[in-house]
């Protein structure tokens, strides 16, 4: 699905169950918090892909989960400069992170318990089991003589948006995405992430009923 045609269905809903109006910038803050949702209650907000959040536990494996998001996986390359890393600009959740060589995990290590980890006399932090913790918009790792890292991480969808010119004329060159592209999700999670857009509004769908919207927009060309 475009983004289009996600306005026109959510734009639809809001029209037909509360006889209002959405304006493009209320459509763009919902829609977007609504996929930051669903990607959180896929991972259940600990970057772990584990189960879909509408079926009941153990009916979905975490493979078909880490499968849901796998657009969304990426690998970098950190930098290490007097043991500080930046977060990448996109990174939602970190996943792991690895030495450069890829032989060696650096483990996380809550930041209150990083000192314990220093001055540890038998198994202090190395370069075959260094650690790190977060540290605001950044990673300190340990020991001091890492100077770069791999990490796999879940990274932030992208920022959706409807664009408009005049008198609410779709402007599908300044939209994200861009001139009718597809939204980075599934159509299938782009209902789950619908769904939870009305929700924020204050419309409870029952089943079949975004399904029905969506065929009627569809086959009458709203």
């Amino acid at each position: 699905m475009n983004i289009n045609e996600v306005y026109k269905l959510v734009s639809y809903l809001v029209d037909k169950y509360q006889g209002t109006y959405l304006s493009p910038d209320d459509f763009n803050m919902v829609i977007n918090m609504a996929q930051i949702q669903y990607l959180a209650a896929l991972t259940e907000d600990t970057g772990n892909p584990t189960r879909n959040p509408k079926n009941p536990t153990g009916m979905t494996s975490s493979a078909t989960i880490s499968d849901m998001i796998s657009s969304f996986i990426t690998e970098g390359n950190l930098t290490i400069t007097s043991q500080v890393s930046n977060k990448p600009n996109d990174l939602y959740k970190t996943l792991a992170i690895r030495t450069s060589d890829d032989n060696y995990a650096v483990r996380f290590v809550p930041a209150d318990r990083v000192a314990s980890h220093i001055d540890n006399a038998i198994d202090p932090p190395s370069l075959t089991d260094p650690i790190y913790y977060e540290l605001g918009s950044t990673f300190k790792f340990f020991p001091s003589t890492l100077s770069t890292a791999k990490i796999t991480y879940v990274k932030n969808p992208q920022t959706l948006k409807w664009a408009y010119t005049g008198s609410l004329v779709y402007d599908a060159a300044n939209s994200v995405p861009a001139n009718n592209a597809a939204i980075e999700w599934g159509d299938t999670d782009v209902y789950e992430i619908i769904y939870r857009a009305i929700g924020i509004i204050g419309i409870n769908l029952k089943d079949g009923d975004l399904t029905a919207a969506s065929r009627l927009i569809k086959n009458e060309g709203l």
